[in-house]
């Protein structure tokens, strides 16, 4: 018996998914996310209406409505662009550059670990902190925000996890201590944005900062580190 051939729609489907419509589809998502971020930080969430951004981005609010269904899903997306480079559904954790930070001199853990943060922190506190004020009087996004909380504490559990395998947690220290303390220390957009904007620290400041207090707090003593201060920039 021959297998069945494609369905009408998917036949539809593929007549209008061409290279050129998939390019002007993802140049149209990509000025919506653009034209979002712009204008969540200029005029704050609740002012910002999905209208505004459309005419924003100059697309229409039913091909707006279509790529996003709600402001809450769109500035999500603007967050996981702006945390991720891209909106593919993969973890933090499973991501290249993630795993790269346990590899390496033991003594280095959290010195690769807060240039990385501090990279990450860079392009996205001040979204982020915008999200989280948000995420007051949007539920959906309240929603999102705890999910993405309980991400990023599964992401350090796992951190722990490897810091525990490879000996570099002092005596006393669980993972689960571990992992709390830098979620505390490392994960506070509003931290970074203080000693950045108010305080005039550059990126590479704060990642000493958070390096050396990491380290200090979580890890064995090491013969070569002894009482080396965080450089200053």
């Amino acid at each position: 018996m021959p297998e069945p051939g494609p369905s009408p729609a998917t036949q539809a489907s593929r007549r209008y998914s061409t290279p050129k419509r998939d390019q002007r589809a993802a140049a149209t998502r990509a000025a919506i996310l653009a034209a979002a971020e712009e204008m969540f930080l200029r005029d704050g969430y609740a002012r910002t209406t999905m209208k505004a951004i459309a005419m924003q981005a100059g697309a229409s609010e039913k091909t707006m409505y279509l790529a996003f269904a709600t402001k809450a899903t769109l500035l999500r997306q603007v967050i996981q662009l702006r945390a991720q480079g891209d909106e593919a559904a993969i973890a933090l954790s499973k991501r290249p550059e993630w795993r790269a930070l346990v590899p390496g001199p033991v003594e280095e853990i959290f010195v690769r670990f807060a240039a990385q943060n501090a990279t990450l922190m860079a392009r996205t506190a001040a979204i982020m902190a915008l999200g989280e004020t948000a995420a007051a009087i949007d539920p959906e996004l309240a929603e999102y925000r705890d999910q993405a909380h309980t991400e990023t504490r599964a992401n350090l559990r796992a951190l722990a996890a490897e810091l525990k395998a490879r000996d570099v947690l002092a005596p006393g220290i669980s993972e689960q201590d571990a992992a709390d303390t830098i979620y505390a220390l490392a994960t506070d957009e509003t931290v970074f944005l203080r000693l950045t904007r108010d305080c005039g620290w550059t990126p590479d400041r704060y990642a000493d900062l958070i390096a050396h207090t990491l380290t200090a707090t979580l890890t064995k003593p090491h013969p070569t580190r002894g009482h080396q201060q965080p450089t200053r920039h």
